[in-house]
Formats: structure tokens, sequence, C-alpha cells
């Protein structure tokens, strides 16, 4: 009897799961070769989507509020136009002197030889801006005699406008690649050097390579939070009656508070904290490169070492302004916390080794230890002009002046493990005062 019972349950059971196959219907994806942006204007603008963001899923965390503005696809600050220069919103050291790209090149070729030739060699930059840097480090490198075939460039860069400016001043030829490929662009210089562009780091081959961020980890999102009598709370952006955003602070502890906030980072006396969870990350994956692969990492921006806790603010026209008005037409930025880079890339006495870091210095300790003041006596007699010395000379002040750039920016470098001996019997030019 139960034998029987037991053989039409499983013919019961048999059945409809042959029969829940019917269930399913095949459904045609489309092609993302065909898919295309909405027309320009089209669009809901930056403002619309946030307020539709909170109204959907409540308050957001900084971090969120600064990606959307940065990246999205049709209105994001980046993705829609040249933001760097005199029109622009800020400026960057490449543009003011040729001089700054010259000496960064001249440092990674110093550097390079205390580990052998450093042919092929891949030139990665994340974020190249108008690709001025890389401009005056091709120029450089011509000089040491690197041919077409000993290198090729890896651009980092998510935005399209940025894409075809670097593009256009790099590139005799360039052209769309197939959506299989890891990299999304591509193209050739005058001489025949290759070039990729590529949406993430992680996409980059790993061979040997000199990997540089300049301005680049100041754009990157931040969670923001304050200490207050019951520990660690996150700032978060909201909508208020006037249907403007504007900061509050969380009752309970978030999701970021649990995750991000870890001794060191919260020591001592401070009351206010910026954590970059996106930093953090890439500046694990540049340490971890460099000692696995290869190479030197160098990191130039305007920061502090842990000191800072509220530089969050937004820049319109050179003019700081508001980073809650006009979401979408202003360079939201913070500074870069070097310590906490330092904390993220460190090797570690433990199993899994990342890099030596080196810094951060002052830009203007490191660009006189890297002896500038010779290339500009030699951009001052070659100048054709009073009016022309007197630029050259300005724009020089300007990277060191410790009232403008000088202090402000700082650099930090990232080794090879294996080169600590080595480092420690001839210190790293830039980091470290040159013997006369």
């Amino acid at each position: 009897m139960n034998s029987r019972i037991l053989r039409m349950c499983n013919k019961l059971l048999i059945q409809q799961t042959i029969s829940r196959g019917y269930a399913f219907k095949a459904v045609k994806r489309p092609d993302p070769k065909t898919l295309k942006m909405p027309a320009p204007g089209t669009a809901p603008s930056i403002m619309q989507i946030i307020k539709e963001k909170i109204r959907l899923n409540g308050p957001l965390t900084v971090a969120e509020y600064m990606h959307i503005i940065s990246t999205n696809p049709t209105e994001g600050y980046y993705m829609k136009k040249e933001v760097i220069g005199e029109a622009g919103d800020f400026i960057t050291s490449p543009e003011i002197s040729q001089l700054f790209g010259e000496i960064i090149g001249i440092w990674f070729y110093s550097e390079t030889q205390k580990m052998g030739p450093g042919k092929p060699l891949q030139i990665v930059e994340l974020g190249p801006g108008k690709a001025t840097l890389l401009l005056d480090i091709l120029r450089v490198l011509n000089c040491f005699d690197y041919k077409p075939q000993d290198l090729s460039l890896h651009l980092v860069e998510i935005s399209s406008t940025m894409q075809s400016v670097q593009a256009n001043r790099l590139c005799i030829s360039h052209r769309e690649v197939d959506i299989a490929l890891p990299h999304n662009y591509e193209g050739e210089t005058v001489s025949g050097i290759k070039v990729y562009w590529y949406n993430d780091l992680k996409k980059v081959p790993t061979n040997f390579s000199w990997y540089i961020a300049h301005e680049f980890f100041d754009v990157l999102p931040i969670h923001k939070f304050e200490k207050t009598d019951d520990g660690w709370r996150e700032l978060l952006i909201d909508l208020d009656g006037q249907d403007k955003l504007y900061y509050r602070i969380t009752a309970e502890e978030t999701a970021s508070c649990k995750s991000l906030i870890r001794p060191p980072l919260d020591s001592g006396d401070r009351t206010e904290l910026e954590i970059s969870a996106r930093s953090l990350g890439i500046s694990r994956q540049l340490a971890t490169r460099v000692d696995r692969y290869g190479g030197i990492a160098l990191i130039a921006d305007y920061g502090h070492e842990g000191e800072k806790g509220d530089t969050f603010r937004a820049f319109h026209k050179h003019k700081v302004v508001n980073p809650l008005e006009n979401p979408g037409q202003c360079d939201l930025t913070a500074d870069v916390d070097f310590s906490q880079l330092r904390i993220a890339a460190s090797k570690s006495p433990y199993s899994d080794n990342y890099a030596l870091v080196m810094g951060p210095v002052k830009q203007k300790d490191f660009l006189e230890r890297c002896q500038a003041q010779i290339r500009l006596q030699v951009l001052l007699d070659n100048a054709k002009s009073d009016e022309d010395r007197e630029k050259v000379q300005k724009s020089y002040e300007m990277l060191v002046d410790p009232q403008k750039m000088g202090e402000r920016f700082k650099f930090m470098a990232f080794y090879p493990s294996v080169m600590e001996e080595l480092l420690n019997k001839h210190p790293p030019l830039g980091f470290s005062t040159p013997k006369s």
C-alpha cells in the first residue's frame, strides 16, 4: 500500500516538474551596440534625478550624491563638457607649465633605472584630463631613446567628452572597438605608439607600468561622518520643505559607519571624518599591481595627512561655491586624506604584501628636490621675449609658492616591496633631500 502511494506521488511530482518548464518564455535581449543615449535636452536634469531618488529611497549619502553628479551618462559634470582650463571651473599643474610634466617624466625614468631597463613599458594614467601631462612625459621619453615599440599608453577615463579631447590631442587616428574587448577605444600617436582607453583600472593589463594619478583621488566619492555623544553618525543629503537640498545627520549607525570607520582612521580627538571607499580600493589596487607585476605609482593631489575633517566643496569658474546648489554645474571635490591612502597601500607584516609607500611630501619640496630650478633656467634662457620669460617665471611660482600650490598639493609614491633594501641605499628622488 505504502509503496503504491509512493509511486503515485513520484509520478505526480515528475509530471509537475516537467509541466513547470512551459512557464518560461524566451526573451530577446537588446543588442548593446544598438543602444543610444537620449538626445541632448531630452534627459532629466541632475536636480530632477536627485529629487526623485530622495523621494523614492530617502536621503542620499554624500558619496551617492557625488557619484550621480560626476558620472550620470547624459548630465554628469564630467560627461558633457570640458571642465579644465581658464574657461572651465579649475586648472591643473600640467596646464600651468610644461615644466611640471617634464619633471614627472624625468622622475619616473630616474627611479625606473634602479629596477632595470624599464622596457617594454606601459604608462597608465587615471583621469588624464586634457592629456597635457602625457604629452610632456612623451617628450621626455623621446630624449631617452624610447621607441614606439617600447611603450604603450593606457588611459582610465569614464567621460566620453574627455576621451574625445584626449584622443584628438594624442592620436593621429582613433576609433571605437568591439564591446567584447577590455578597452572601449583605441588609437595611435603620430609616431606609432598604441593608445587604449578603459572605464576601469581593473581592465588594464597587468604588465610593468608607470601609474599616474594626478588630481584624480580628489573627485572620488566620499562619505562624511560626525562624532556625536552616541558615536559616529553619517551626514546625508535630504530635501527640505522648500524642495532644497540640505544636510541631515542620521540617528543610528549606517552601514557605512560600521564598514568604513575603523582604527586607526577614527583615532585621536577628531569630530569630523571623510572617507572614500573608492579611494581606498584604488589605492590598494595600485599597490598590489606595483608589488606583483613591477613598476611605480605616483599620486599628486591636494590633500592632508589626517588633520582635516570637513573639506567637501564645489568649484565654479575657479571660485568656491555651495556643493548643494546647482548640482551638475560645479566641480565637486574633497581634499585627499593621504594617511588613508597610506594605510590602504602599505606593505604589511602578514602574508599579503602591498607596496612601499613614500611620502606624502609637499609639491614645492618634490619639484625642488628634482632640481626643477635647473629646468626653469633653461626655459627662461630659451624664452623669446621678456613677456614670455615673465610668464614662465610666474607659472613656476604658482607651482611652488606655499600660498598657492606649493604646500597644498602633495606627492606620494608606491614601490614594489622587494625594493626596500635598495631604496634604503638609494633614497627615492623627490622624497628625500639629495646629497650635495
